[in-house]
């Protein structure tokens, strides 16, 4: 069926805003005054290519298997103004096997469709899951994106950063990298220190210089420097090894007040002359020696701890610089303490280790520090490239961060292609079984089919109305056309000349109706399931003794056995309109209400059963509705000399009415333009609706009011009107 309708750009319906309305019900009403757009909605379903309705569109799953019928005053003008039109082909009696044949094929083709739309909803529920993953995917992998944005690599992000789609697109497009020598923690320094404002070209760091391996394998570090063998203490002293603790004592001696400094009795010139002889020239020059090459030591460590706390090394920020410098600088301090100790005590043996190997390491990381630094100013120095070699990494870590993803994504997409597949071929299968059964049906149509029955049909129905005299039969000339008949000596053009508007309608829609049940061309396997009824005002030109007879067929023929996709139905006539809700099922409310509004545009809303109101009342809305705005007041000239005519033949007051008309012409000259804006003899005269140009509805209704009160009727008016 037709789920929705959308109406923009044609005839009224010229608001910007489309009036879309939701028709997904069997059964679809439509009720409004004429002019306010119904025939316009019922042309557009018969003939929805056209360029006009361009911006028009209904909503139809599947439509190439429905086919959509419109009766309106097109169709009689295409199919009744010669007189005769095409005959309809239906199943006759002759052939019953041929008839079962088709039976059985209908009710195959039936159960096939509702096999493949179950299929169509199978593949359907797939692709949207489909969809899902897909959109699951790009927005796991988008999440990635929030880690890095306004940081220092947001430059890598530059286009990327709108789009879920696009993001996830850049991912796949890039090259997976198994192992990169890089990280987003070491691009982001690099960004960060290419972007910087301050960014300058970096100086190299120097490396250590410490030439300390003479000093730590000096050989005096191993002599026992002792005092001279020329003393007789000599001997004593050298078999006591206290002659670092003599050295210090003679030092005293000079203010002993001539008492040894070591045991404090009284000392003389010799024993002072042994006691310094026991320390000559050597000694001296030994110890000497020792002192310089601490003195060196220390120097090179003080201009050492000099060099490394300068800003070049400081600034590194290196835990394995920094352990290196200090095991360094342990042993250096190591080294100078056994030196302090050996000038203490000279007879004693240090062996100093060797700070050499603690230097390398050193000047390794520095070396490596000065690659970057280089590697730095060259990528300084070409500063667009290196970003954008950046930015070329930073997606590879991304698609190496997103690959464990993408693969699961993979196999699940897998897996849903071949159900999407699977569910894909279970459809055009049976798409070929239920084309299968249509060139059944199409086959034994050609066996049985015959118009025989159409225009029996159709002329018991023109007798059951009331349609005497006239009857319809095979062209004999054309054995698939109908003429209209009277009498034996009556030519079809004299008959269809003869015939009153009534009539014509009559005589086709009863064709339409039968046309419904069959095809005017025998080939069509289009079934009753598959077909889409649209009739517009089939009453128009009808007097009320036929709009029940109207009625009752239209709901025999098109809404009783419930046969047809969708039966819409366009009327003017309240009272029609009643009897259309009167036959639908009590208990099934399987149908929806729309009504026509029309002020500058047309325009159309839902309405309940209980809004319904009977045509007199209806034509009173439409008063108040122009009093209010809300309607254009092009309709008030039909719709007040309705209302005129209505009530005062229904009061038997029409001469009254007239006199009053004529008596208020005379006497008022306001009340002219009035007289002549309701006094026109029929509403299609188009006089009556340019001749006075801007309708003023409040000047109109003023002069429509004193009508009433004129002839005593006010009381009326002001319950109508209320």
């Amino acid at each position: 069926m037709i789920n929705s309708i959308s109406m923009q750009g044609v005839a009224s319906f010229q608001d910007p805003t489309p009036v879309v309305l939701d028709t997904n019900k069997k059964i679809v009403l439509f009720y409004g005054h004429n002019g306010t757009g119904k025939s316009t909605v019922a042309r557009y379903l018969q003939d929805k290519k056209h360029n006009k309705y361009s911006n028009c569109s209904y909503e139809l799953p599947n439509a190439q298997d429905y086919q959509i019928l419109v009766y309106n005053t097109d169709f009689v003008d295409k199919n009744f103004s010669e007189g005769s039109f095409q005959g309809i082909f239906t199943l006759g009696e002759a052939n019953v096997t041929a008839e079962q044949a088709v039976s059985t094929a209908e009710a195959e083709i039936k159960k096939l469709e509702k096999q493949r739309n179950q299929a169509k909803q199978t593949l359907k529920l797939h692709e949207e899951e489909k969809t899902t993953q897909e959109k699951a995917i790009r927005d796991k992998c988008f999440e990635s994106k929030r880690k890095h944005e306004k940081k220092d690599l947001d430059h890598c992000l530059s286009g990327f950063k709108a789009s879920a789609v696009t993001f996830y697109e850049k991912i796949i497009k890039t090259d997976l990298i198994e192992t990169p020598e890089y990280t987003f923690e070491r691009l982001a320094t690099d960004s960060k220190e290419l972007n910087s404002k301050s960014a300058t070209q970096k100086n190299s760091i120097p490396n250590l210089v410490l030439d300390l391996a003479s000093s730590e394998s000096a050989t005096i570090l191993n002599e026992v420097i002792v005092g001279s063998s020329d003393s007789y203490l000599a001997t004593v002293v050298n078999k006591l090894q206290n002659s670092t603790w003599v050295n210090k004592g003679r030092f005293y001696i000079d203010d002993a007040e001539g008492k040894c400094p070591f045991c404090q009795q009284a000392i003389d010139d010799e024993l002072i002359t042994n006691i310094n002889n026991l320390f000559d020239v050597s000694y001296k020059d030994k110890k000497g020696e020792l002192e310089t090459l601490q003195s060196g030591y220390k120097k090179e460590i003080e201009t050492l701890n000099g060099t490394l706390s300068g800003t070049d090394y400081t600034t590194l920020n290196d835990t394995k610089l920094d352990l290196a410098k200090e095991k360094l600088s342990g042993m250096l301090q190591a080294n100078l303490t056994k030196l302090n100790q050996k000038i203490s005590d000279p007879s004693i043996k240090i062996t100093l280790e060797s700070t050499t190997d603690l230097v390398q390491p050193i000047n390794d990381i520095i070396d490596a520090y000065n690659v970057d630094r280089e590697k730095f100013n060259t990528r300084l120095s070409n500063k667009e490239n290196s970003l954008a070699d950046i930015k070329q990494k930073f997606w590879s870590l991304v698609r190496i961060e997103c690959d464990a993803a993408i693969k699961d994504h993979k196999t699940t997409i897998e897996s849903i292609d071949t159900d999407i597949a699977t569910a894909g071929t279970e459809e055009k299968t049976l798409t070929t079984a239920i084309q299968s059964q249509k060139y059944i049906i199409t086959n034994k149509h050609k066996i049985i089919t015959n118009i025989e029955t159409s225009t029996t049909n159709i002329n018991n129905n023109m007798k059951s109305i009331g349609l005497e005299g006239i009857e319809i039969k095979q062209h004999p000339l054309n054995s698939n056309h109908y003429y209209l008949s009277r009498d034996i000596s009556s030519s079809d053009n004299d008959v269809y000349k003869s015939l009153s508007e009534g009539e014509k309608t009559l005589i086709t829609y009863l064709y339409f109706l039968e046309l419904c049940q069959g095809s005017v061309n025998s080939n069509d396997t289009t079934q009753d399931n598959n077909k889409i009824i649209v009739v517009d005002d089939p009453i128009s030109s009808l007097s009320h003794n036929y709009i029940y007879e109207i009625g009752a067929l239209t709901h025999k023929k098109l809404i009783k056995d419930d046969k047809y996709a969708q039966v819409i139905l366009l009327t003017h006539s309240l009272y029609y309109l009643h009897e259309m809700i009167r036959y639908l099922p009590k208990k099934r409310f399987d149908y929806k209400l729309f009504r026509f509004i029309k002020n500058t545009n047309s325009d159309i809303a839902p309405m309940k059963p209980s809004d319904i109101q009977n045509d007199y009342q209806s034509y009173w809305q439409v008063i108040k509705d122009a009093q209010n705005g809300s309607t254009n007041n092009i309709v008030l000239p039909n719709i007040m000399r309705n209302i005129l005519e209505y009530y005062f033949s229904f009061v038997h007051k029409e001469e009254c009415l007239k006199g009053v008309l004529n008596a208020l012409e005379e006497s008022d000259t306001d009340f002219s333009p009035f007289f002549r804006f309701i006094n026109r003899e029929s509403h299609h005269d188009s006089v009556n609706i340019t001749d006075l140009g801007e309708i003023d509805s409040g000047r109109f209704i003023n002069k429509f009011k004193e009508v009433f009160i004129k002839t005593g009727f006010e009381e009326h008016y002001n319950k109508m009107m209320a």
